[in-house]
């Protein structure tokens, strides 16, 4: 039982609160130099009064979109109506997107041509990850050695169990002793994890390269592969918590340890990964897409290119381009996991 589960919850919700506001806050920041709200511009632009203004209103927005989305999930949650908490998230989700493609078409008139030049390096493709296979078939054991243990200890996993714990930490979520009750969570996470993994290959393998990122062309998508396979394990470690919950009950704070470890990682590689590219992006600002082929400065539609992953150009990372043959195949697979999720969630509602 923790002291004072109100004040405790509190501040980590302020915690989460100020940590997504940063997010939202740095994001038009992370991108290359030449870049700005998915518009390519001279590199010195971003200094320039007209985009200090844009990027001061796009934080008013998203700030305002952040507050809101928060207080609908505190309704949701305080209230026990959950369909504010769905609408918050929702909105957390849109809202500040919206403010980026607002930025997005005020930065239009400041767009500079795009080079035509194509570059390639001769240099080979980094598309095999440390460990190989071994690492990325960890997760995957992990999970099955959680699930192994369930079925030898079936007997004694109780026939009703709880699973969710409100902030008094009273048990308000319950499962059965079921084959969906014990190993679906463990299922979920091996779908999720199989799901990262095909995302991580196919970025190693089919993403634009570009020169402009250090090392080799497929430096920066070598170096989200990697990522994404940490994320892998962070998301283990949770289902695999979960798959136990049957043996360990309410797991305290178990759970906001694991993400806090988590976050401080990310940090940690985030800021390296920036100091690895920084230098190489000032020589080379753009990424050599067409401003033409960003739709409201989020989504990448280009039938002429072969790549099916692209440098994002607000934030960090990779999108897919919506013109590949392969792009809706992702699609569908990023909205099936988690619907399957939900189903689970709502098929052992007791």
């Amino acid at each position: 039982m923790i002291a004072y589960p109100h004040i405790f919850f509190g501040g980590i919700m302020l915690s989460v609160v100020a940590l997504v506001a940063w997010l939202f806050w740095m994001l038009p920041l992370w991108s290359r130099p030449g870049i700005f709200f998915a518009v390519t511009v001279v590199p010195d632009f971003r200094k320039s009064a007209e985009a200090q203004r844009l990027l001061r209103n796009y934080r008013i927005q998203t700030l305002l979109h952040v507050a809101i989305s928060f207080a609908l999930i505190l309704a949701g949650a305080a209230l026990q109506y959950f369909v504010f908490a769905i609408v918050g998230m929702l909105w957390l989700t849109v809202g500040p997107l919206v403010a980026i493609s607002h930025a997005h078409k005020q930065a239009l008139p400041h767009a500079v041509a795009v080079s035509t030049i194509r570059e390639a390096s001769l240099s080979p493709r980094a598309t095999q990850l440390p460990g190989g296979w071994s690492l990325e078939l960890g997760p995957f054991v992990i999970l099955l050695v959680i699930a192994i243990y369930l079925h030898l200890h079936w007997s004694a996993i109780p026939e009703r169990f709880p699973v969710h714990w409100g902030i008094d930490g009273r048990p308000n979520g319950w499962s059965a002793r079921t084959p969906v009750g014990v190993y679906g969570p463990l299922v979920f996470g091996a779908a999720l994890v199989a799901g990262l993994s095909m995302l991580a290959y196919g970025i190693s393998h089919m993403a634009r390269p570009n020169t402009a990122t250090g090392g080799t062309a497929a430096d920066f998508a070598h170096r989200m592969a990697i990522f994404l396979v940490g994320v892998e394990f962070f998301l283990v470690a949770i289902f695999s918590m979960v798959g136990l919950l049957p043996f360990t009950g309410n797991p305290g704070v178990v759970p906001i340890v694991i993400l806090t470890a988590a976050i401080l990682v990310s940090a940690i590689f985030l800021r390296g990964w920036l100091s690895h590219t920084r230098d190489a992006l000032r020589q080379n600002p753009g990424d050599g897409t067409p401003d033409a082929c960003w739709k409201y400065g989020l989504f990448y539609f280009n039938p002429d290119d072969s790549a099916l992953f692209v440098e994002k150009r607000v934030g960090i990372g990779y999108t897919i381009n919506f013109a590949h043959a392969s792009a809706w195949i992702v699609i569908a697979l990023t909205l099936l996991v988690p619907l399957g999720g939900i189903f689970l969630a709502l098929s052992q509602q007791r």
